[in-house]
């Protein structure tokens, strides 16, 4: 019999419980060149500024998709990538729905682990959610209508942006996130650092905490959507329902969404879908229209 590694899990069954990809047989083939075609087209339908910088760093920039409304809700998206891939480059169809729905689409790239640390990519991500509450207005924006959503690593990413404080690290007010919606995450790294993604975070057991969303929940009531897909490893569908429990018991409304039977990575498509429960649910929270999301 194996080893137990965490939980119940030997380091087998862990490995298998967090690996996204290798629950996809046609990832390589299928999903990640359609991430950059249909970002390619959505860059060509939706105009805006290209790489603004946030920060001083060469990956600190950011794509933004205005709306029509110079009062938009403004959503930023955080992409995947297990922490060492992909940029906002191959993430741009997630303002195919919000942007003509009436959302200004902000989408971020950040540095990638081993090259930096996971306290650095969270930093990088809270700095480009305070830039742009502090600059948005310039594209129309309204940052009193600020919604941050990303999906997989963005997710986790999503879950200690919304669990930052805001007053004490930027002299900013509590509440300038007003909801947040993470997609597929992992919100305990505990388990995650003793998987295979641990040969590039390099996470030792007070990083991992210090970076889980488990432990730094909202300052603030702020309304969460908490979505992943049936068909995903396991390990993804329990964080989502134990960040989702976490988030109960911390005050803050809950909307939970199993996207049918999907794999882990179209769930991150159902955003770009506007008839979609996810960006149903997406539009409402940011007060775009009243949609039946739950039918």
């Amino acid at each position: 019999m194996s080893d137990i590694v965490w939980g119940e899990y030997d380091q087998q069954a862990l490995d298998t419980a967090y690996d996204a990809r290798g629950s996809v047989p046609d990832f390589e083939t299928t999903y990640l060149p359609g991430f950059t075609e249909n970002s390619v087209a959505t860059r060509a339908k939706l105009h805006g500024p290209r790489n603004v910088p946030y920060g001083p760093h060469k990956d600190q920039v950011l794509d933004i998709f205005p709306a029509q409304s110079s009062d938009a809700p403004v959503n930023v998206f955080i992409h995947g990538g297990y922490w060492r891939m992909l940029t906002k480059d191959e993430n741009s169809f997630v303002a195919d729905a919000l942007t003509p729905a009436g959302a200004t689409t902000v989408v971020i790239t950040y540095s990638l682990a081993p090259d930096v640390h996971m306290d650095a990519i969270v930093r990088q991500c809270r700095d480009a959610v305070a830039w742009t509450y502090k600059n948005i207005h310039r594209y129309g924006g309204n940052n009193r209508r600020l919604y941050v959503s990303g999906h997989s690593a963005g997710g986790h990413l999503t879950g200690m942006v919304l669990g930052t404080d805001w007053v004490e690290d930027y002299g900013l007010p509590a509440d300038i996130v007003k909801g947040g919606a993470p997609m597929s995450g992992l919100f305990d790294l505990d388990p995650v650092r003793l998987a295979f993604p641990q040969e590039w975070l390099q996470l030792s057991e007070m990083a991992a905490h210090r970076n889980s969303p488990i432990h730094h929940l909202p300052k603030t009531k702020l309304p969460v959507i908490v979505a992943w897909g049936g068909g995903e490893p396991e390990g993804f569908g329990w964080q989502s329902q134990k960040y989702a429990d976490a988030l109960e018991a911390n005050g803050n409304p809950v909307i939970r969404i199993e996207v049918g039977d999907l794999d882990h990575f179209a769930v991150g498509y159902e955003m770009a879908n506007p008839d979609t429960a996810l960006t149903k649910a997406l539009l409402e929270q940011m007060e775009i229209g009243k949609h039946d999301w739950r039918s």
